[in-house]
């Protein structure tokens, strides 16, 4: 898991800073273990007595996915903290569609090769969302 130094340090390489907003939410993301959407997270950062308004949520999930920290599910529109501090591939989650756990797999997307064309790139950070059981659930 990604530490509160690391995380500081990813803004501060993107040119920006750590603000209060930025922190309280990826510290509430990683807290959770689990994917989240950003409502769950503002519940849950009300909870706690913070009051973030959904679109200070939505601006900051995009900052933290820009850094490469925080990988979106669109097929769920949730998200959940990178596990992997890799850089340059492309990143496949496991998704049960039982229980509704996510797990980021190197080791698949270590064995999937996409075409290398001069007229396509793939961009960094891509995300495959490959939809199963797990075992908790077979």
């Amino acid at each position: 898991m990604i530490t509160r130094t690391q995380l500081i340090s990813k803004c501060l390489d993107s040119g920006r800073s750590a603000t209060p907003q930025r922190m309280s939410i990826i510290d509430e993301l990683c807290s959770s273990r689990k994917n989240l959407s950003a409502y769950d997270l503002r519940d849950s950062l009300t909870n706690k007595g913070h009051s973030f308004n959904i679109s200070t949520i939505y601006r900051v999930l995009d900052f933290w996915i820009d850094v490469g920290v925080v990988h979106k599910l669109d097929s769920t529109n949730t998200y959940l903290v990178c596990n992997d501090s890799h850089t340059h591939h492309f990143h496949v989650l496991l998704q049960c569609t039982n229980c509704k756990t996510v797990e980021e797999s190197c080791q698949v997307s270590a064995k999937l090769s996409l075409p290398n064309s001069n007229e396509f790139s793939i961009k960094d950070g891509q995300v495959i969302e490959i939809d199963g059981i797990c075992k908790n659930c077979e």
